[in-house]
């Protein structure tokens, strides 16, 4: 595989660049690459790659550098016996003891080290110092004077500390890859949810069990009730209930009937469906979720950068400091001093801390949101989210919800709303259209009791007839009352002039009289009262910008107690508004992704509602699969900890760095020690990060 940067062969395990010396394995139709024997064997044990791969590498490099380790620590006790009590190891046995402990000394180094090498070798060429390079050095340096001081038989030797240094700092970097391996996998396992299996249906009627991996466009599959949905398709035959709130966040099931589609990730409730696959195993929606995620992931935020730029200064900037100690204390006569804190100051500088502050709590952040259902386009939307402080919506089909409700009922004169109301929903109890079942639903409210309707007909597009009580009614819409020459009432006239604009009127007629109309109106969303409550306490400042007329806005304007509100406004206008706001603050602007793409485009971060399995508007930054209005103060509040996750992690690795080189330059820790708190503050990082 090659390296993108360089143009240098990557291994296929860890990703690490590899020579040209490097092993080969068959994997598919392709010869694959490995930087060394302990990778090969990993991936052929585990079978893995990537963040898992390296993890898992490094975990097996661990496990046998910890064995090689101890079996030199146990080996320096007795040498070192006497800085502690009065024992002394006599010269014929401690030359042989310096001589083993070399020999599992070298494995350790080459196992360990040699990677390390590689890698700042690659730094080095690039002129910038890595976090390798500080342990490298820290390490060969101990190594080269152990066994300088065993094959002349004089000095002190640091096999223990070359080689625990070496350990403790795999065991940090597999830690730090499995962290960053949990966090990549909330985003990205999707597909690991689904069914491994699915049923095809043959030409001939007859069914076979087969891999979801195996079915191709054109063919016919059974999906069962209470299963996961493996795959994306369109339902040919069947209708049930389908839980989408694994991709949506709405946990509201969905009913599936013939020609509508169904999507991998989904729970089919109680459907006994037959789907005919119409894409290609790529293209399905889980499949997009997994590489958009993964794009966004890669890319850096501005955040990253800082700390990456803090630990590209922090690098060179220890190499001078212990230096400068090397000599001080050489000039003092003090060689043994001068090496030992030359190498804690190396060691207790190595910036890991600042190498995964920032990409741990955006990668979480992201991780968690997407379990909302809710895609953000990259780790700077995710900071810019953080800094907003005006969030402007769109009205219709974004604070009120796309289905009409019954909002009004005018009965003519000498008649009541609970009489017509009872015809009405008498008529439509049966019918699943969305202003029926909003009519039917009113009548069981209030508990009027339902007629017996006989002789239905459906009017598709008009309204529906039928027979109640001896007498037969139509309800449908106003141009089918006209089109069926029935005069309306001057009463029915006036309040249709005056309400009509503002919704969709149903009128009901019996026999040829109208005897009242019913009122539909779009209903404000559940949560958006909430919603603009919370955010005003964040400080949030809220506006609303619709097309409706002053009466229509200013009703919602007080409704929900928005800080402004623009109405008579085209897409154009709405987008002009957003840059009059722009200057001096950061704003949002909520819409349905559809007729407000200039308002989203304009605004620094556009969030989309009701995207659904679409996944992402071009014109938006963040993209709500649902329809929760809840979610935009949730988003600002996570983004917000997310920031402060990546700020404490900066400062604790900030203090932990000063703190640290002060101890060593003054002598009051050991090279051993100084790895061990590089290790613990690494721990800390990763801890804080998960605890979003």
């Amino acid at each position: 595989m090659a390296n993108g940067i360089s143009g240098e062969v990557s291994c296929y395990q860890c990703g690490l660049p590899v020579t040209s010396s490097r092993r080969k394995q068959k994997i598919g139709d392709i010869d694959e690459s490995f930087c060394c024997a302990g990778c090969l064997l990993v991936y052929k044990i585990t079978g893995t790659k990537g963040e898992e791969g390296l993890s898992q590498a490094l975990l097996g490099k661990f496990g046998i550098g910890l064995l090689l380790t101890m079996n030199v620590m146990m080996l320096s006790l007795p040498l070192r016996g006497g800085e502690y009590a009065s024992i002394i190891v006599p010269d014929k046995f401690a030359e042989p003891i310096r001589y083993i402990m070399l020999l599992f000394s070298i494995p350790v180094i080459l196992l360990l080290g040699y990677p390390i090498v590689r890698s700042s070798y690659i730094s080095i060429k690039s002129r910038v110092i890595a976090t390798e390079a500080l342990i490298l050095i820290g390490a060969v340096s101990a190594f080269a004077i152990s066994v300088q001081a065993t094959l002349t038989g004089t000095g002190q030797i640091y096999y223990e500390t070359a080689t625990m240094i070496l350990t403790l700092f795999t065991l940090g970097r597999y830690i730090d890859s499995r962290a960053r391996w949990k966090a990549s996998e909330s985003i990205k396992g999707l597909s690991s949810m689904l069914p491994d299996k699915v049923m095809l249906k043959r030409d001939d009627g007859s069914t076979e069990m087969i891999s979801s991996d195996m079915v191709s466009p054109g063919n016919i599959v059974i999906l069962r009730p209470g299963e996961r949905i493996p795959l994306d398709g369109v339902v040919i035959n069947g209708t049930g209930s389908v839980d989408e709130s694994f991709l949506t966040g709405e946990s509201k099931p969905v009913v599936k009937n013939v020609d509508m589609e169904v999507f991998s990730g989904s729970i089919n409730i109680d459907g006994n469906f037959t789907v005919e696959i119409r894409k290609h195993r790529e293209e399905f929606v889980v499949k997009k979720i997994e590489r958009l995620m993964e794009s966004i992931r890669k890319n850096p935020s501005h955040i990253k950068r800082i700390g990456d730029r803090i630990a590209a200064y922090l690098a060179p900037g220890a190499v001078a400091i212990a230096i400068g100690s090397l000599f001080y204390w050489i000039s003092k006569g003090d060689t043994s001093t001068a090496i030992m804190r030359m190498l804690s100051i190396l060691l207790i500088s190595c910036p890991c801390a600042f190498g995964i502050a920032a990409p741990l709590a955006i990668w979480r952040g992201l991780g968690v949101a997407a379990g909302r259902g809710v895609i953000i386009m990259g780790a700077d939307v995710l900071e810019g989210l953080s800094k907003i402080k005006t969030v402007f919506f769109d009205k219709t089909g974004t604070l009120t919800s796309h289905a009409l409700a019954l909002s009004k009922i005018h009965p003519g004169i000498g008649r009541s709303e609970d009489e017509i109301l009872t015809v009405a929903a008498s008529l439509e109890f049966h019918s699943t259209h969305p202003l029926a079942i909003s009519m039917v639903k009113e009548a069981g409210e209030k508990g009027l009791k339902l007629s017996d309707v006989t002789d239905i007909k459906t009017h598709p597009g008009q309204g529906i007839e039928g027979i109640a009580n001896e007498r037969r009614y139509f309800l449908g819409s106003l141009s089918w009352v006209e089109s069926m020459d029935i005069a309306l009432g001057d009463d029915i006239i006036k309040h249709i002039k005056t309400t009509g604009d503002q919704g969709t009127i149903v009128l009901l007629v019996e026999e040829r009289e109208v005897i009242g109309f019913f009122h539909f109106t779009q209903s404000l969303r559940a949560g958006a009262v909430e919603t603009f409550d919370t955010l005003k306490r964040m400080g949030i400042k809220t506006g609303i910008l619709t097309g409706d007329d002053e009466k229509g806005a200013m009703e919602i304007k007080e409704k929900l107690m928005a800080d402004e509100i623009k109405w008579r406004l085209m897409p154009a206008d709405k987008a002009k508004e957003i840059d009059k706001r722009k200057k001096g603050q950061m704003v949002a602007m909520v819409g349905d992704g559809i007729n407000d793409a200039p308002a989203l485009e304009a605004a620094h971060i556009g969030i989309a509602m009701g995207c659904g399995t679409e996944l992402t508007r071009e014109s938006a930054k963040v993209n709500l699969l649902g329809d929760d209005l809840q979610l935009i103060p949730y988003l600002i509040y996570l983004s917000r900890q997310v920031r402060k996750k990546v700020y404490t992690n900066f400062f604790w690795a900030s203090i932990y760095n000063l703190i640290g080189v002060y101890l060593a330059i003054i002598g009051k820790i050991s090279p051993l020690f100084a790895v061990i708190a590089m290790l613990l503050s690494s721990l800390f990082v990763i801890g804080n990060s998960r605890r979003l």
